[in-house]
């Protein structure tokens, strides 16, 4: 499911209410939303993250720990085996074959509109000014900062975030296509768990909802037309 720029799903056998669920995704878009706002360029990451974690803390999402790994060079990657790669190193098996499962949902064919979202809050060009004389021009660099999240049992997630910048052309959906990673930014990772303080939240959880209105609709949805079979649903009927 398309969560403004995360790629997400409930992690399998986990027990999660309904609740916990609108909690988590409600907390997510909130968060996301009011730091794009604040730094809307795909290559403030760095600031847009912490604008992020800032935003869950408001809401007493506590962070359990903060994995962190720049990999400086250029170098070629598949989105789909790093994910695959790093959720292995960052977290505990059951959570890191979430990813993997959640990897193999998003191998379905895309809705437009799923699409156009998690692009728009993904990527961005960063135009640069080509001289006249170039016989053969340089492709413009691209900026992207992709996310992907877990929903976990006690009103638990865990995310895993990668940015770096790109000269490759991008398709529409990136997630299997080899790209080149550009090497003055490296590829960074960032690997996190929250927890939320549920009786602190419930205080605000009107506030957030209103907040968020109609928002939902544009940012919140499922990533294909048809949900596959056997892929858990993170988003409640009244969401979809």
């Amino acid at each position: 499911y398309v969560n403004a720029g995360l790629l997400m799903m409930s992690l399998p056998g986990a027990v999660v209410t309904m609740q916990q669920k609108e909690d988590t995704l409600s907390s997510l878009l909130y968060a996301q939303l009011k730091a794009h706002a604040k730094f809307p360029k795909t290559q403030q990451h760095t600031e847009r993250e912490a604008a992020i974690q800032q935003g869950l803390a408001d809401l007493f999402w506590a962070r359990l720990n903060k994995p962190e790994r720049v990999s400086s060079g250029a170098q070629t990657l598949k989105l789909s085996d790093v994910v695959a790669a790093e959720s292995a190193r960052l977290f505990e098996p059951r959570v890191s074959a979430g990813f993997v499962e959640l990897m193999e949902a998003l191998k379905s064919l895309p809705s437009q509109e799923a699409l156009n979202v998690w692009r728009e809050q993904t990527t961005s060009f960063l135009h640069v000014e080509h001289p006249t004389s170039t016989v053969c021009p340089v492709p413009d660099e691209s900026s992207v900062c992709v996310g992907f999240a877990i929903i976990d049992a006690e009103s638990i997630f865990h995310t895993l975030t990668f940015s770096f910048s790109t000269r490759t052309p991008l398709l529409a959906d990136y997630l299997t296509q080899d790209i080149v990673v550009e090497a003055k930014d490296g590829l960074r990772v960032q690997g996190y768990t929250y927890e939320l303080n549920e009786l602190r939240f419930a205080d605000l959880r009107e506030k957030v909802v209103e907040k968020l209105a109609d928002k939902r609709k544009l940012f919140l949805m499922p990533w294909a037309s048809t949900t596959p079979d056997g892929v858990p649903s993170a988003i409640p009927q009244d969401a979809r």
